[in-house]
């Protein structure tokens, strides 16, 4: 795992599901490579304290999941706000739940 394996993999995610980084000051690619970056040195970090693969893809998937739930409450957030609210029944909708 490289950092630019993981930013190369990211970009083919975004290729399917956008990232709205609004009025942040860092662009798609520098967001990317932060976060590929930070992966990288997790990872490192967890093989230097003796974790093996599985468990460091044990806690890949769990910092993963976690942000999902996080990205996914924020989503609802502003779905959920006067402007959005006909996006929030049309995403509940799409998902099967309204």
């Amino acid at each position: 795992m490289t950092p630019q394996s993981v930013e190369s993999l990211i970009a083919e995610i975004e290729a399917e599901d956008r990232v709205d980084l609004g009025g942040l000051a860092l662009d798609e690619h520098e967001a990317r490579s932060l976060m590929a970056n930070h992966f990288c040195e997790l990872d490192r970090k967890l093989a230097e304290h003796g974790l093996s693969i599985e468990a460091r893809l044990e806690v890949m998937a769990a910092i993963a999941a976690h942000t999902m739930v996080e990205n996914m409450a924020l989503h609802l957030g502003r779905l959920r706000s006067a402007a959005g609210r006909e996006d929030f029944h049309r995403w509940m909708r799409r998902h099967g739940i309204g």
